[in-house]
This record gives structure tokens, sequence and C-alpha cells, in this order.
């Protein structure tokens, strides 16, 4: 039998699915038969005008670009377009992106945006970062009001303080380059899955697109968790757990939109030995270092 590729529903011969991705891909089929048909129409009378006018004397003279010069003006345009994106409330755009995300997480995981490089790293980045920020208040037990940290801005608390706030930013520094590393271990697992149990095709980083996106509930809980430990440490821990059990829960749902031919059952054990995989190097990390 057939299955939705989208909600992944056993379908009938000759059924279509009324789930809102079919409906929503359907419906842009049909607008873009319209407008090729309407594109076909315009270049006939187009063709048709031209034949009336091709006894019609014209003068005038028509510059031809040369390959070189072509080339030099599409390399502009790209420039150009780039540097409006860039330039154009990039921050914004991505707030919004992790608002919409928040609000709907298991959508966004099923059907992704197309995210960047640059984008995935990032997310990566601020994941381990704020991780790790949490793993620091946790293990050490520092000093999280507010009155603490103003007073090791100010210099109150002498050396002692600036040393305090020093080891927060390194903490910081250094969760940000250990969750880039963490992202291409994490992904790269599931990628050697995909590769060689599965035998998929997918290239890295269209498989990474929606493994990147499984952390972010996990980073928004963490800075709610920093902002909360200021007065409970124990709201901190429960929201990092929270957190991991949505990294887990959003992982599964990415597997089974990537290997949707595939059982539940072997998702669930592909996803169970990957993760197997990835805690055994973390915690081996971790005992070394």
């Amino acid at each position: 039998m057939r299955s939705c590729i989208y909600c992944g529903r056993e379908l009938e011969k000759g059924e279509v699915c009324m789930c809102p991705q079919s409906v929503a891909r359907r419906a842009k089929r049909t607008n873009t038969e319209s407008e090729k048909t309407t594109e076909n129409s315009k270049s006939k009378n187009t063709v048709n005008t031209d034949e009336q006018n091709r006894t019609t004397y014209k003068t005038g003279y028509t510059k031809k670009q040369s390959k070189a010069a072509r080339a030099w003006n599409r390399y502009k345009a790209r420039r150009e377009s780039r540097r409006t994106i860039n330039t154009d409330g990039m921050f914004k755009s991505f707030v919004s992106f992790v608002r919409s995300f928040i609000k709907s997480p298991v959508d966004k995981i099923i059907n992704p945006p197309n995210i960047g490089k640059g984008m995935m790293l990032t997310i990566a980045a601020l994941q381990g970062a704020v991780t790790w920020l949490c793993l620091y208040f946790v293990y050490t037990g520092a000093s999280r009001s507010a009155f603490s940290v103003l007073g090791s801005v100010l210099g109150f608390g002498g050396i002692a303080g600036y040393s305090s706030l020093a080891r927060m930013l390194l903490c910081i520094l250094f969760g940000a380059v250990s969750g880039i590393v963490m992202f291409f271990v994490y992904t790269g697992i599931f990628y050697f899955i995909n590769k060689v149990i599965f035998k998929s095709k997918t290239q890295y980083w269209d498989f990474s697109t929606r493994l990147s996106l499984t952390g972010i509930p996990l980073t928004v809980l963490g800075i709610a968790g920093v902002l909360l430990s200021f007065f409970s440490l124990t709201t901190l821990v429960i929201l990092l757990l929270c957190g991991l059990i949505s990294l887990i829960v959003l992982t599964y749902e990415a597997l089974c939109t990537e290997w949707i031919t595939k059982s539940p059952g072997s998702v669930m054990y592909a996803m169970m030995a990957g993760f197997f995989v990835f805690l055994s190097i973390v915690c081996y990390l971790i005992r070394v270092s």
C-alpha cells in the first residue's frame, strides 16, 4: 500500500491524503500549473506579435553584451542581493524563526525551513554555551543572585568576584565551541546510520537540517533556567531535564520523517543505538577531562 510522505498514513488505491502538508503541496502544484499555462499563452501571443512585426523596418542599434559582461552583471546582482539579505534584520529573522518554532516544534521538524550551514552552527554554538553555563551553576554552586553578579562586574567582590565572572565567560566560550563539536558528533552518528545501515543517498547537510533544530527547546529552557536560578537552583535542573526530554522526542520525530519508509520500531532502535554511541563519547570526554 501507498503511504503519505508527510504524515505516514496508509492510503488506498487512488486515495489522497488530507493532512495539512499534503493539501498545501497540492495547492502549490495547482498554482504552479496555472502559472505555467498563463506563461505559455503569453509566449504564444508574443510569437504572433513578432511574426506580425517581422515585415516592419526598425532602425536603431541593439547592443550585444559579451559573456564576460553578462557574468559580471550577474555577479553584481548576486552580491547586492546577499548584501540586502545580510543587512535586513538578520537578528529579527532569527528571533522570529525561534518564536515560530516554539509555537509548533513538531511541525517545524517535519517541514523545516531552508536554513544554511551558518544558521545550523549558530544554533549549535548557542545551545552549547547555554548548556555549559547551566552545568557551571549546577556543579559549582556559584552565587547566582543578581546582586552577586552585579557586584562582580562593579568589582565589589575584588579578585574573587572577577575570577568568578571570568570563569563564567570562559565556560560560555568553551560551551560554544564544544556545542559545534557535539553537533558534528551528534549528526555524524545518525548520518552514518542513514548512509551505511539504511543505504540512503541524502547529503550530509540536507540530512542535518532537521537534527540541527532539535536543540532549540533545550536552549530556550536553559536560558529560562539561568534566569530563574537566581531564585531556585532546583528549577534550573528541572528545566534542563525537560529540555533533554524535548531533544529526544524531536530527534525521534526528525528521524521518523527522514526514514519514513522504515517502521517506527526500526526508527526507535536506530535512535537508541545512535544515542548510545553519542552518550558513550560524551561520558568518555568528561572522564578524560
